[in-house]
Order: C-alpha cells, then structure tokens, then sequence
C-alpha cells in the first residue's frame, strides 16, 4: 500500500465511488457485471459489498466511454472480448467501429433532415402571423417535400 492511500482504499474502490469517477450508475454497473462486459468482480471479505481494483474502473471507464458514443450491449460485448493488438482483433474493432461511424453519419443526416423541417414550420407559422399567404403556400410545398426525408 502506498503511503497516500488509506486502509479502505487499498482493498480497492466501491461500487460508489466507481460510478462517481465513470458517471455510470450502481445499477448499470450491476447489469454489466450480470451481463458480462464487466469480469465478476471480488467481494469484501467482512461486507460482501463490490470492490473494484484499478484493471476493473479501467474497464469500466472503456465502456463508459463506450456507452457515451451510442454503443449497445452487443457491440461493446464484442470490443471488450476483443482484447490485445493482435491483427484479428484490431480488424474486428476497426470494423464494429467503422459500422458505428456509419450509424451515427445516417443519424445526423436524419436530424438535420427534421431540424429543416422545423425550420420550415417555424417560417410558415411566421408567414401566417405576418398574412403572407403566398409564402405560406411555398413553404407548405417546401415542407412537404422536406417531410419525406425523414417519414
């Protein structure tokens, strides 16, 4: 034990202070552990309660990072049993990573396809305030046609 630590700091950390430092719940630490993406992880002796040694918040952090990006369960599963550097595993994380990049391309192109959409909405309501009815009538077209971008 190094001199800065304390007794309890030296058996490793809590499930408290883990979800702390990784911003993931006690709960969500729980599930991983009962699903598999976190090892099982030891006991206190005289509590029973969770302790994490260093490898484990490590890990944990990995997925918290993970999670933050939009992986699920499966995905991270596959990148956490996909450990080393070895050619196979890192094309198998370069392609579960790759796939992502390509979900998240389709979702902001989604989101902008409805953000212009409200944009059209919020000129039309304005047109309407101002009695601008020709306007009105092009940028209900233009909604339309925007409308079916994302339907």
């Amino acid at each position: 034990m190094s001199s800065g630590q304390n007794p309890e700091q030296a058996k490793g950390f809590t499930i408290a202070q883990v979800a702390r430092l990784t911003g993931l719940s006690e709960y969500t630490l729980r599930y991983y552990e009962k699903v598999g993406l976190i090892d099982p992880v030891d006991r206190d002796d005289s509590s029973g309660h969770r302790r994490y040694d260093d490898d484990g918040l490590a890990r944990i952090d990995a997925l918290a990072r993970l999670r933050a990006v939009g992986l699920g369960i499966e995905e991270m599963r596959v990148l956490m049993h996909s450990r080393g550097h070895s050619p196979e595993t890192v094309d198998t994380k370069i392609a579960l990573l790759a796939a992502h990049r390509n979900r998240l391309g389709q979702e902001i192109s989604s989101l902008r396809a409805r953000k212009r959409f409200v944009d059209n909405r919020i000129a039309y309501w304005q047109a309407i305030l101002a009695g601008d009815k020709a306007m009105a009538a092009r940028l209900t077209a233009e909604g339309d046609a925007l409308s079916k971008h994302f339907g």
